[in-house]
C-alpha cells in the first residue's frame, strides 16, 4: 500500500471519527480529533500527487467521508449559533427592567444587572 492510500485512508478514518463526535454533540473528542486531523492533512501533503488509480480511489473516498464531515459540523455550528443568539434573547428580556414608574410601581429585584453583565459578556 502506497504512503498516499495510507495516508488517505488515516484521514478518512480521522473524519469518520470527528463526524460520529460531531453527531453526538461532544464538543471535548472533537477538540481532541482536530489535532489528529491536522496530523493527517499533514501526511497527506507529504505524501505527494496521486499516481495511480488506487491512490486516486483512495482520494476519492476521503473526500466523500470529508464532505459528508463538513455537512455535519456545519449544522453543529449552526445549532450552537442558534442556541447563543436565543440565550442572548432570553436574557437580554430577563435584563429588560421595563418602563419604571416614578411613584410607587414594583421594583424588580437586583437579578436584571447580573443578567445585564452575563449578556453583556456573552
Amino acid at each position: 500500500m502506497s504512503p498516499l492510500v495510507q495516508a488517505a485512508q488515516q484521514l478518512q478514518a480521522v473524519l469518520n471519527q470527528e463526524t460520529a463526535a460531531a453527531r453526538r454533540a461532544s464538543l471535548p473528542e472533537l477538540t481532541e480529533l482536530m489535532e489528529a486531523k491536522r496530523d493527517a492533512l499533514a501526511e497527506l501533503e507529504a505524501a505527494g500527487p496521486a499516481a495511480t488509480a488506487a491512490e486516486r480511489d483512495a482520494l476519492r473516498a476521503m473526500l466523500a467521508v470529508a464532505e459528508e464531515n463538513a455537512l455535519v459540523l456545519g449544522a453543529v455550528a449552526g445549532a450552537m449559533e442558534a442556541v447563543q443568539d436565543r440565550l442572548r434573547t432570553e436574557l437580554s428580556a430577563a435584563a429588560d427592567p421595563g418602563t419604571y414608574q416614578g411613584t410607587g410601581g414594583p421594583r424588580r429585584s437586583l437579578r436584571h444587572t447580573l443578567a445585564a453583565s452575563i449578556n453583556r459578556t456573552a
